[in-house]
């Protein structure tokens, strides 16, 4: 008994902290359950049912699902997304590493250029969506400046052929300056003798690029994909204030067909199972990009 006394006082400490662990721990648990545990299996029952919020939800398993593999209009909606998705991620990425390596060269008045690139990230979503929807009517500032430069009848937001990319244009311009204030925080973290002693060793700016700095940006990289990615999947203001969806369907994505589906025709169990299919999605892309970082990500040791 005398042998095991002064385990005690150690014991009862390493409860302590564990108990205050699990305290400290409890109120992010708590949230992740209210906010997305519960909610998303909710999503889930709710696709295995028929229900319009005017009666009470009938059971009807996985015909919701099977239903959208064989709808022209979810599987139309699910190609528009991949273009949506595959736009924003190359524009945004690439404008955004360019604009970030010119706000790392100690020009002259670059503080400005910093605040202006980022000034449209602080501003909301709807205002910006809206000013830009009315400078692209038809008749509006942007159409008749293209028709004076002789593109002929120019009506970029309400033409099937052009209005994706126009909506996509409009977003990288609203979001493009925060992936490039992260960009700017990855090559400030470069050292500057490796580009030196590289130059010295007549390697070309590319080569430079290519070869030291975007493997040891490559973490901040992995992240700004991920999150991009995940955002232009779930984008849903901008697109719906932009064109609702038109023209023709043309900029329908998964996330305006499921709000379309839900609020507009009422059929929340078949909206449910839109969201149910692009929760997936997501989440497959991600565990797989997540599963490839040891192989794109170069970690300094």
């Amino acid at each position: 008994m005398g042998a095991a006394r002064p385990g005690r006082p150690a014991l009862r400490r390493a409860q302590r902290e564990a108990l205050m662990g699990v305290l400290f721990a409890a109120p992010f648990a708590l949230g992740m359950l209210l906010v997305v545990v519960l909610p998303l299996l909710g999503v889930i029952g709710i696709s295995l049912t028929q229900w319009s919020l005017l009666d009470a939800p009938r059971w009807v398993g996985l015909h919701n699902y099977a239903r959208l593999a064989a709808d022209p209009a979810f599987l139309r909606s699910a190609g528009v997304t991949a273009a949506f998705t595959a736009g924003i991620l190359v524009l945004n990425i690439s404008v955004a590493l360019a604009l970030a390596t010119l706000l790392n060269a100690k020009l002259r008045g670059i503080g400005v250029f910093r605040t202006i690139i980022f000034s449209p990230v602080v501003m909301p979503v709807v205002a910006w969506a809206l000013v830009w929807k009315f400078l692209l009517q038809p008749d509006g500032t942007v159409n008749a400046g293209l028709s004076r430069l002789g593109a002929g009848d120019a009506n970029l937001l309400f033409t099937p052929g052009t209005a994706l990319w126009t909506v996509v244009v409009i977003e990288v311009i609203k979001a493009v300056g925060l992936n490039a204030v992260i960009f700017l925080s990855a090559l400030q973290g470069v050292p500057p003798e490796l580009h030196e002693a590289a130059r010295l060793d007549g390697a070309s700016p590319w080569q430079v690029f290519r070869r030291i700095t975007l493997p040891l940006i490559s973490p901040t990289f992995f992240l700004v994909f991920i999150v991009t990615l995940i955002g232009a999947l779930k984008l849903f203001t901008p697109v719906y204030v932009l064109t609702g969806g038109g023209p023709a369907d043309a900029t329908t994505t998964l996330i305006v067909y499921m709000f379309k589906q839900g609020f507009q025709f009422f059929e929340f169990g078949y909206a449910s199972a839109v969201a149910t299919v692009l929760f997936v999605i997501v989440l497959a892309l991600t565990v797989a990009q997540w599963s490839l970082r040891r192989r794109l990500v170069f970690y300094e040791s």
